[in-house]
């Protein structure tokens, strides 16, 4: 009868373990849900500082931005100046590389603070006026050929920038594709005017050092963008 009974205490045990056995194996056999975490975007920007970025995520609120901008426009046109017609010609050539940060304070929402620096490779306006009808000062007409032109130049020249601003819209979106925009400024120094008259305009490259002083404040550059982006993975 003892042996009976020691048999079944033994073998309940041996169930006991199996079971406890098979209820561990169970456990870990549950899968594990990985959070993944967007790291690239691509960004394309329309505005004042047309070009685009790439961005790394470094964390889900901060990004870091490397950006390149292009612009080139040619001015050909006529306008009217203290009611005589002039002929405008001339170009407006910027181009910069920049290393920026992107950072989203609020979990759910977009909106954003962005800062960084830009090398100006480029950011020079160009511009040559020249009158398009004849003159008559006392009893002599001058032709456009004679009369001459005004050329004027502002040229912030090679220099580091920095610049910030605020914005909504990611550079990494959290869909495949987003839309957003930016607005902030850049601060650079004093740009180089240049201004020189011919023939008988030539008498307006004296007032070169009034415009320089009158433009010694132009040390901001706007940044009014659109923006499209696109998350890479």
């Amino acid at each position: 009868m003892k042996t009976k009974t020691t048999s079944s205490l033994l073998l309940f045990c041996l169930c006991l373990i199996s079971s406890i056995c098979f209820g561990q194996d169970t456990t870990l056999a549950k899968p594990t849900k990985v959070k993944t975490t967007h790291k690239l975007g691509f960004a394309l920007n329309l505005g004042t500082t047309p070009g685009i970025d790439i961005a790394y995520g470094l964390s889900p609120k901060v990004a870091v931005r490397l950006g390149f901008s292009y612009f080139k426009y040619n001015v050909n046109s006529t306008t009217n100046t203290s009611d005589e017609e002039v002929k405008l010609a001339g170009d407006v050539d910027m181009a910069m590389a920049g290393l920026s940060f992107e950072y989203h304070p609020f979990k759910k929402s977009s909106f954003k603070l962005f800062g960084g620096a830009s090398y100006i490779d480029k950011g020079k306006v160009s511009v040559v006026v020249t009158p398009t009808g004849t003159y008559t000062f006392g009893s002599t007409t001058f032709t456009p050929d004679e009369i001459g032109n005004v050329k004027f130049s502002v040229d912030y020249g090679k220099k580091i920038a920095p610049f910030a601003g605020i914005g909504f819209g990611r550079t990494i979106p959290k869909s495949r594709i987003g839309f957003g925009f930016e607005v902030g400024t850049y601060y650079t120094q004093s740009p180089v005017v240049t201004l020189t008259g011919e023939k008988r305009l030539s008498s307006m490259s004296e007032q070169q050092a009034k415009v320089q002083e009158n433009m010694k404040d132009w040390q901001y550059w706007p940044i009014v963008n659109l923006r499209l982006a696109v998350r890479l993975d």
